[in-house]
């Protein structure tokens, strides 16, 4: 039943995830020396007032909501007709657009001990966000900004150790030990930028998001500086019991080499194990589980599984199955001046796999095999850093070989809330919303488009009015899925004003509207057939639409 699953599943929210508020602070400084007490603080602060006709349609979760437009987290696009959501075949009149304030701060705070010359360091990471007026007096992560405050909604999100021996001019290591943001590309995302993250490996598309493990990455220097950067780490992402074998690991292995200036080419590759038997959090992990299909991953139907009755010894019933999942991903990427830092064109490629099985107890494994392929151009025609044009296209394979085989891509998302991150197509309905706080229900969120395969176009043209200053932006995306009858995912056409009046903080007022989307509309759907078990399935009509007018403020 589709409200019910939408009520339980505010205790499985986490914190989004999104470009690391210290990959965003190295776009003005790089780290430096630890000096003085050794601590660096460094605090995010976003306000946005949103208005939307995107609406959710479960009065259980109306503060944070996270899922596919017209999927199981409920939201669908308020028209002109109204909507029913009481079923009884009559337009609800109490029903309209959607008007709130969001707020988030996230605090960080290294300390770096000077009398340990910068080998050793603690960092610390919290946030707590909310929409004004949503709850008070009460505990729970996302809520909070009620009437009287009082709200405990403090989240962790980093807490590690960084280890960084010393191995002489030539080498430089650092060891992340402990809970830590996971990308999946060679650059500690601690003192990377944006477009390290975004620009190189999978850009995040694959896995971007906190975890708990250990990960070292190392850079080997020559005279003109970086030529060879690797990493290898590995995550627990489930653990169910610790004295049972059910848990959820991934490794990584990333190599990435600069042979000639500003080209660089990358090796990538991870595996995970998982042995969970989907258990995990509120709605399960893995490819075949509710939290996969909510984040608009493939939510695989597999057979159930027989099982002798125990009140009949000669019969038998039907219980769900337990799967269990080996996945493999394998990639190369390139880079060209993909800072734009070293000249005013830029352009990156990647092409990606994943293989492996799920593990079924009384029914054939389902093989996966799938891939993905992504290529930008970005150029930068006149002063100032958002004097600058792009275009992007991705292609993601489809699941259509039936029910022994899974050949679409499986990605963080199957694993966890926003596990993985798309950032880089400039939308806000199209695709996720990198600004995005509560709210981040796009008609894409996962790249794999429920199994159904990716065809998109994103581009952008800015221009800054005063260099470094005032900007302008109008920007877009087409997109549809690959399956036999592809399904229109929809066009969207956005429009951004941004001022910093501060550095590194900006005002910004940003419209868009998503046309053409001929989603599958699940909360129609399952009213629908409340009234009649035989009705057809519903689909989203109308434009989707969005104004946000947002303060962000980064401090250190």
């Amino acid at each position: 039943m589709l409200q019910p699953l939408i009520a339980i599943l505010l205790t499985s929210m986490g914190a989004q995830a999104g470009t690391p508020p210290e990959a965003a602070a190295q776009l003005v400084r790089p780290t430096p020396p630890p000096t003085g007490s050794g601590f660096t603080p460094l605090l995010l602060h976003q306000v946005r007032a949103v208005g939307t006709n995107v609406v959710s349609t479960n009065p259980f979760l109306d503060g944070q909501v996270i899922g596919r437009l017209g999927g199981s987290n409920g939201t669908t696009v308020l028209t002109d007709e109204g909507l029913d959501l009481d079923g009884d075949g009559e337009r609800d009149e109490d029903i309209a657009n959607a008007g709130f304030v969001e707020q988030r701060v996230n605090a960080f705070l290294t300390w770096a001990p000077p009398v340990m010359n910068g080998e050793l360091a603690f960092t610390a990471g919290f946030e707590v966000d909310f929409l004004w007026g949503d709850q008070s007096y009460g505990t729970g992560g996302n809520v909070g900004g009620g009437v009287g405050a009082d709200q405990v909604n403090l989240q962790t999100r980093r807490l590690h150790m960084t280890y960084a021996p010393k191995l002489g001019a030539r080498h430089k290591l650092e060891v992340v030990v402990g809970q830590q943001f996971m990308a999946d590309g060679v650059y500690n995302p601690a003192n990377a930028r944006p477009d390290d993250l975004f620009r190189t490996g999978a850009g995040l598309k694959l896995w971007g998001t906190e975890a708990a493990g250990v990960t070292a990455y190392g850079r080997v220097l020559d005279s003109t500086g970086d030529r060879l950067r690797y990493k290898l780490s590995r995550s627990n992402l489930v653990e169910n019991g610790s004295g049972l074998s059910d848990d959820v690991t991934l490794w990584m292995a990333d190599l990435s080499a600069q042979p000639v200036q500003r080209l660089w080419v990358g090796l990538h590759g991870a595996l995970l194990n998982d042995a969970s038997g989907g258990r995990g959090g509120t709605l399960g992990v893995g490819p075949a589980s509710q939290l996969s299909g909510l984040q608009g991953g493939p939510e695989l139907e597999l057979p159930p599984s027989l099982e002798t009755d125990p009140e009949d010894p000669d019969g038998t019933i039907e219980v769900p199955q337990e799967p269990d999942a080996r996945v493999v991903w394998f990639g190369v990427d390139l880079q060209l001046n993909h800072r734009l830092d070293q000249g005013p064109l830029g352009a990156t490629a990647a092409l990606y796999g994943n293989t492996g099985s799920v593990y079924l107890k009384s029914a054939d494994d389902i093989s996966i095999f799938g891939w993905m392929a992504t290529g930008e151009l970005r150029a930068r025609y006149a002063p100032g850093a958002g004097s600058v044009a792009r275009l992007e296209g991705l292609m993601v394979s489809r699941d259509g070989t039936g029910e022994s085989a899974y050949t679409g891509m499986v990605t963080g998302n199957s694993y966890g809330v926003v596990g993985a991150y798309y950032g880089t197509h400039g939308c806000y309905l199209l695709f996720p919303d990198r600004g995005a706080i509560n709210r981040l229900s796009p008609a894409v969120q996962d790249i794999s488009n429920g199994g159904d395969g990716l065809i998109a176009l994103t581009g952008s043209v800015g221009y800054d009015l005063i260099p470094h200053k005032l900007n302008a932006t109008v920007g877009g995306g087409w997109a549809r899925g690959t399956e036999s009858t592809p399904t229109p995912l929809g066009t969207e056409v956005n429009g951004r004003v941004s001022w910093r009046p501060w550095l590194l903080s900006d005002l910004s007022l940003t419209a868009a509207r998503l046309m053409g989307s001929e989603l599958p509309d699940a909360s129609a759907t399952f009213l629908a057939q409340q009234r009649d078990p035989d009705a057809p399935a519903q689909t989203i009509s109308g434009d989707a639409w969005t104004i946000i007018l947002s303060m962000d403020n980064l401090l250190f």
